[in-house]
């Protein structure tokens, strides 16, 4: 077993004793460390002048957090990743992103994309037996965001959302906005009303 001779804690092994003994605290002869503390330890905005100065460029590049935050310099901060997001093709909708299991299929004009979830995957199903044609829509603009639904009925002009009850109520201000912006009509089809007569009672022309 080794020891440390000044404050006799266990050490692995020679090595481990050697530096520990060199920097115990009980060793009236130990070196000091040579880490020196950040220049501004113990300083505020209030006691010192250059943490004022510092404090205030952060506020103003919208980079502060934390109480000296303010709505404005979060709305800029928010704004400069935003576009940052959109430079470097971050956001929106990917075929293939998330953990849910996907689903690769044609739409109606044979082009390939993915499902994101058995509840769309069902949808599509009823809409191939019933021969409506379908296409992934681009994304409808609401409050300077965009919101993607799962299926646009073309010859119908009616968008389909699939979603659980769950989702739908969290996201029911969000369609109404997108509805109300658009002037489209957005049908939330709950889990429930995934069935080939309620979809086909949506297409008046079936």
């Amino acid at each position: 077993m080794l020891l440390c001779q000044y404050c006799n804690k266990e050490c692995k092994n020679h090595n481990s004793l050697s530096n520990h003994s060199r920097l115990c605290p009980e060793n009236p002869n130990r070196e000091k460390s040579n880490l020196s503390l950040s220049w501004n330890k113990g300083l505020t905005a209030e006691t010192d002048e250059r943490v004022a100065r510092n404090k205030d460029s952060l506020i103003r590049n919208g980079r502060c957090t934390g109480k000296a935050k303010t709505p404005e310099t979060e709305m800029t901060r928010k704004r400069k990743l935003s576009e940052y997001a959109k430079k470097s093709g971050f956001g929106g909708y990917r075929a293939g992103a998330g953990r849910s299991r996907k689903y690769s299929v044609y739409d109606s004009f044979g082009n390939k994309t993915t499902l994101q979830s058995s509840y769309e995957h069902s949808i599509f199903e009823i809409l191939s037996e019933l021969s409506i044609r379908w296409i992934r829509p681009k994304a409808l603009k609401y409050s300077g965001k965009n919101y993607f639904a799962d299926f646009y009925l073309i010859d119908d002009n009616i968008y389909l959302d699939p979603k659980n009850d769950y989702k739908a109520k969290c996201d029911f201000a969000k369609v109404q906005a997108v509805r109300k912006e658009n002037d489209v009509q957005i049908l939330v089809i709950l889990k429930n009303q995934i069935d080939k007569s309620y979809i086909a009672s949506i297409v008046k022309r079936l």
